[in-house]
């Protein structure tokens, strides 16, 4: 759906030409730990809008920085630097929260960050950054905003023994780790 809603950030995007996309990826930071802040502490409605805005922003960062011929390694760099750490405050907040699971937080933390860790592995040995499968970074944020609607209306029902935030960071950590076997895949038969 990336493609179809592009519109959304590109029309945004074409009125800040002055606007460094760095900035914009450490403000979508920055609202990562207000949202990993409020969710813990239980505050879901807030904490959904802080996640659909850092989310937003940071999709908006590479797109001001394409348009206006901004890219640059350091900004590479600090983009998925700040997206891995993202990453961890979501899910660790989402974990520790008291609709939360300690032990399926860990399950999401480790396919989160295998995943990320064998597409940018595979750029290390010179085949290129591997994105594909699923979930990827947006799948994730779109499959936590959903947790968290669910989560708001079933408050602390449970389904199968999780509430919906657990269920969330099973599908996340199991749908990550047969992800990151997936890129693993594609990345050993490149090599040559």
């Amino acid at each position: 759906m990336r493609n179809s809603a592009s519109f959304l950030v590109d029309g945004v995007a074409s009125h800040l030409p002055n606007v460094s996309p760095n900035s914009i990826t450490l403000f979508s930071f920055l609202l990562s730990i207000f949202f990993g802040i409020t969710f813990y502490l239980g505050y879901l409605i807030p904490s959904f809008f802080l996640l659909l805005g850092a989310s937003y922003l940071d999709a908006l960062d590479g797109s001001v920085a394409r348009m206006f011929g901004k890219q640059s390694k350091k900004g590479d760099f600090l983009d998925h630097l700040t997206d891995r750490y993202s990453d961890l405050v979501i899910l660790t907040a989402l974990a520790l929260s008291p609709v939360g699971n300690p032990y399926l937080g860990m399950l999401g933390i480790a396919g989160t960050l295998m995943t990320s860790y064998v597409g940018t592995q595979a750029q290390a040995v010179g085949i290129g950054r591997i994105y594909g499968g699923f979930p990827g970074r947006a799948d994730r944020l779109v499959i936590i905003m959903v947790g968290i609607i669910l989560q708001i209306f079933t408050l602390k029902m449970k389904f199968l023994g999780f509430s919906a935030t657990s269920w969330v960071l099973l599908i996340i950590g199991a749908a990550g780790l047969l992800n990151s076997l997936y890129r693993a895949v594609i990345a050993y038969r490149s090599v040559s």
